[in-house]
């Protein structure tokens, strides 16, 4: 668990874009509620943070698919597929998240080409 912000220093509508434990994660309050999700496009890695946040939805700037922060599910095509979430917690006015070392993601392997 990580601190990340200060409950104060997001508004509602609002995103964050930060790295935990080596994870880029995009930190949403919505309704007073905070919610946490990996901050790129499970269709095209990009970073969702410079996309647009619509009540529960972010949307990505490249080609439009939608995501719900609650859960991280796909709303809309060309994705397909979800988004990682993230544990959040409000512990002395601040925001903390946790990432774990499962859902860091999976380096590059690189060996002989047969």
């Amino acid at each position: 668990m990580e601190p990340l912000v200060a409950q104060s220093e997001l508004a509602d509508g609002e995103m964050h874009a930060c790295q935990v434990n080596g994870v880029d994660v995009l930190l949403c309050r919505v309704d007073g509620e905070y919610y946490a999700v990996a901050d790129r496009c499970s269709h095209a890695t990009q970073k969702l943070s410079v996309g647009r946040l619509r009540g529960h939805e972010v949307t990505c700037p490249l080609h439009g698919a939608r995501f719900d922060v609650r859960d991280g599910r796909c709303l809309a095509a060309p994705a397909s597929r979800p988004i990682k979430t993230f544990p959040v917690t409000l512990e002395g006015g601040k925001v903390n998240v946790t990432v774990t070392e499962e859902d860091k993601p999976a380096r590059p392997q690189f060996g002989p080409l047969n």
